[in-house]
């Protein structure tokens, strides 16, 4: 009976203090792909895939890849350095909808006519589209704080207005009031530990690669749906993903093993009476 007993404390413990290996943590891609490549639309050059939009910079520097889901836990993968940025230009923050379809996408232009203006700048705008959730990234210490937001909330666009279809930029925490939601730490990784993996998954081969993994969105609940947006301070390129939020396999195991301890007991207790 103890060594049943420590045999299930055991399994117990290994699954609480596994290490997560990155090429398992990143899980399913949830990519929402634009199918603006080069055999589409003829406007890349040939080692793009897609995800850089129509007008913008076309290189992997620029590149989002994709975003991929883990059971909760969301991770993104591209060209795009996250954390150093890119000429000046750097990470926005992840923007989640739960409700209904967000507005993003190539929305900058109306039939054959092109209606952006030269009015370039990181503006501040009001949250027209539609999110209800903004992990706010902090890169310093690699942590991010999530907050509730709502149309009233005031958001930063991409840069460029050629380029609006994948705003918004960023949240601004000392322009907005909401209360932090929850809170959490991220990992960030560079080539070559993403390199095979995400030329599997995307298809991409060859360049520098990164990564930003442990996004925990159990804050929204098991079984929910959800829209996520990613871009960078320009607005070169918009990455978009749709997934489900499920619960950690090793819940369930805490669950099983919690069950089976207390089984244990209840037998022990039934054999002295």
């Amino acid at each position: 009976m103890k060594q049943m007993l420590r045999l299930l404390i055991a399994l117990l413990m290994c699954a609480c203090l596994s290490v997560p290996v990155l090429a398992l943590e990143l899980g399913s891609d949830i990519t929402i792909y634009d199918k603006n490549s080069t055999t589409e639309t003829g406007w890349y050059s040939a080692q793009e895939d897609d995800e850089v939009e129509p007008g913008m910079a076309a290189s992997q520097a620029w590149d989002l890849e994709g975003f991929f889901l883990d059971q909760n836990s969301l991770s993104m993968v591209g060209g795009f350095n996250f954390q150093a940025g890119v000429g000046g230009y750097t990470s926005g923050d992840i923007f989640i909808s739960v409700e209904d379809e967000p507005v993003y996408g190539d929305i900058h232009l109306a039939g054959n006519d092109v209606v952006w203006s030269n009015d370039n700048g990181n503006a501040v705008v009001s949250n027209t589209y539609g999110y209800g959730y903004v992990l706010d990234l902090d890169f310093e210490k690699n942590t991010y704080t999530v907050y509730g937001i709502d149309e009233k909330t005031t958001l930063l666009k991409a840069f460029y207005q050629l380029n609006e279809g994948s705003s918004p930029w960023r949240y601004d925490a000392t322009i907005n009031d909401e209360t932090p939601y929850t809170s959490g730490d991220f990992s960030f990784f560079t080539s070559p530990l993403v390199s095979d993996l995400s030329d599997a998954a995307t298809g991409f081969n060859g360049g520098s690669r990164y990564a930003l993994t442990g996004f925990d969105l159990s804050f929204l609940g098991h079984g929910t749906e959800f829209y996520a947006h990613f871009t960078m301070g320009c607005g070169n390129d918009n990455l978009m993903g749709q997934g489900t939020v499920v619960p950690e396999p090793s819940t369930f195991l805490l669950f099983g093993a919690g069950g089976g301890l207390l089984w244990l007991a209840r037998r022990k207790t039934a054999r002295k009476n």
